[in-house]
């Protein structure tokens, strides 16, 4: 039997400047918080900046009479806050990473001066225990991904690394390298039915109607995030009884990066059977070889406004009969 199989290119224009989602569940992150001064009175219409580390795009907005502030829908990311209010010192929050649907608490205390200080992250940012959303869940950013090892390159493996998820076909789980048309490559989570998760990529819908099976099984070279919801998930997820699998393609970047990559299995590799080799005849190997090859690249098109990103997987199979 032979198998040829290429996914097709995917590619990505990512016009950052725009602030508005295009897709009816979370993707992106958000700041927010409180500008004060020293005596604990609020700042109003003090100018607060989140700054893409990658990208160079900054996403501004201004304290109201309250001194509160919110900044939605940023991309996921690496982002510096940076506070200023006139007759004040600048605040600074260091750089930190912002996942998938996460909400940063960043509450500035400002003072009077004309300097530019650096704000203790430990004491100003809100603590890792969320006390304010009840949903459970793990996130895999794309250095877990890549350094997870994924037999087939089958991104939903990924879920059995989330507490409280099973597989019942065992070792011949999510091994899957194309698209799944079998439940085998959809796991258990909490107890509920395989059918019972819902896959999303970029916030766009990743279910087949029929099965509820996987539409597409992206390279895992090509995420930036995983988020899988395992219970208690928010509204905008409201149609998940089992898990949510959240994907994010990755983006370009102000540089040039990309990734080349190959894998490959061959039954010359593998050493016969015990009881192959002692039956009369002897048996011999199925021939068999698997190969798995990629490739990403994204970059910019305009420095701090347009980026692109490409990738790329192809498959080939082939078995035979001695």
């Amino acid at each position: 039997m032979r198998m040829w199989r290429c996914l097709p290119v995917f590619l990505s224009l990512c016009m950052l400047t725009i602030t508005y989602p295009l897709s009816a569940q979370t993707v992106t992150g958000s700041v927010g918080g409180t500008v004060t001064d020293p005596t604990g009175a609020v700042v109003p219409n003090a100018q607060v900046t989140a700054h893409n580390v990658a990208t160079g795009v900054d996403t501004q907005a201004t304290t109201n009479s309250a001194g509160i502030y919110s900044i939605r829908f940023l991309p996921i990311g690496q982002y510096e806050v940076t506070v200023t209010a006139q007759g004040f010192t600048t605040a600074k929050l260091p750089a930190f990473a912002l996942e998938v649907n996460q909400t940063v608490k960043f509450d500035a205390h400002l003072q009077p001066g004309g300097t530019t200080t650096t704000v203790d992250v430990k004491g100003d940012v809100a603590p890792i225990l969320n006390a304010n959303d009840p949903t459970l869940g793990i996130t895999f950013s794309a250095n877990t991904v890549k350094n997870i090892p994924l037999n087939g390159l089958d991104f939903s493996a990924l879920t059995l690394y989330t507490p409280g998820t099973v597989t019942t076909y065992g070792t011949q789980g999510p091994t899957s390298i194309e698209r799944s048309t079998f439940n085998s490559d959809i796991p258990n989570i909490n107890g509920n039915r395989a059918q019972a998760n819902n896959y999303t990529l970029d916030g766009i819908d990743l279910n087949e109607t029929q099965n509820n099976l996987i539409a597409y099984s992206p390279a895992p070279e090509s995420l930036e995030e995983i988020r899988i919801l395992s219970a208690n998930s928010p509204a905008d997820y409201g149609n998940v009884n089992g898990g949510g699998v959240v994907s994010v393609l990755k983006s370009g970047t102000n540089s040039f990066h990309g990734s080349v990559y190959g894998y490959t299995q061959n039954a010359n590799y593998n050493a016969n059977s015990w009881s192959n080799n002692h039956a009369n005849p002897i048996v011999a190997i199925n021939p068999f070889s698997q190969s798995q090859f990629g490739g990403t690249f994204g970059g910019p098109i305009r420095r701090d406004k347009l980026f692109f990103f490409v990738d790329y997987l192809g498959a080939r199979f082939h078995q035979g009969h001695a």
